[in-house]
């Protein structure tokens, strides 16, 4: 069993982290009280049958027998919760919670009990619990009463009266649904899907990097996907721009003849001889 997720558990549910010693099961007063906790919370939820008064579901206890005290509350509460765990409920409980991980599957078992005890309270309160009225100071009641109302209003159904149940009400809703168009338009789509996948276990040992590989657009796979009718509209002819630097050539440089002044420009008779050194 992985701590970690016993340890999400117990933070999800408020219990706050997972004792450090809890792998030492019941010879731990810390797992003891955690585990006592989290039964008084299911007894208080009606997960268990109602005790008599004074009665002690699971108490974490101190002293020198309250290890054996423990063990003994405990397969109580495992048999009234009926545990699937055969381990656990079996006349070699102490040995299982000592082994290692044992701790940590008791108390994710726990832990799955209260999260479903709460649900199960939650929607007793709520099927309980009357339609809130126009003009309720919360917001959320507010958005709750306009969502009912468009509900009403797109299914035709008159406005609730103030006390209204939402069990009632759901009922309302559920008589006006239309299931059978439902169905008609549901069915065809879904029939041709299947109900499981095609990729096991072995294809996925299988698997190798070059699964990876990308697939070209033009492949005949992937245009089964993609084509449509726009793909077979072809492109007229269009002006030619240029901008082809491999066909221009570059220009020859133009040569001129020598002049006939000798190499004399206009200012007079050049001077070739050498500079005279300033002294």
């Amino acid at each position: 069993m992985d701590g970690a997720t016993v340890a999400g558990d117990l933070l999800t549910l408020g219990y706050g982290a997972l004792p450090e010693e809890a792998s030492r099961g019941p010879a731990c007063a810390d797992f003891r009280a955690l585990c006592a906790r989290l039964a008084a919370e299911l007894t208080a939820l009606g997960a268990l049958e109602r005790q008599e008064e004074g009665t002690i579901v699971l108490g974490a206890g101190h002293g020198p027998d309250a290890e054996e005290e423990f063990l003994r509350q405990l397969a109580g509460l495992l048999r009234a919760l009926h545990c699937p765990d055969r381990a656990l409920c079996g006349g070699n409980c102490a040995t299982v919670l000592r082994e290692p991980g044992g701790s940590l599957r008791l108390l994710r078992f726990l832990c799955s009990e209260l999260q479903a005890a709460r649900l199960l309270h939650l929607r007793l309160r709520l099927d309980a619990s009357p339609v809130p009225s126009i003009g309720d100071g919360t917001k959320e009641g507010n958005g709750m009463v306009q969502e009912l109302m468009l509900t009403l209003q797109a299914l035709g159904l008159p406005r609730p009266v103030p006390g209204t149940l939402a069990s009632q009400l759901l009922r309302e809703f559920h008589d006006k649904g239309q299931g059978e168009a439902m169905k008609a338009v549901l069915f065809p789509i879904r029939g041709p899907l299947t109900p499981e996948s095609d990729v096991s276990v072995a294809h996925v040992l299988a698997a190798r990097a070059d699964l990876s590989r990308l697939v070209p657009a033009t492949s005949v796979a992937a245009r089964q996907g993609t084509s449509c009718a726009i793909n077979k509209v072809l492109m007229g002819d269009v002006p030619d721009r240029g901008g082809r630097p491999d066909e221009l050539e570059a220009p020859m440089p133009a040569w001129k003849s020598r002049r006939e002044d000798g190499g004399r420009g206009k200012g007079g008779p050049q001077c070739w001889g050498r500079r005279k050194k300033k002294k």
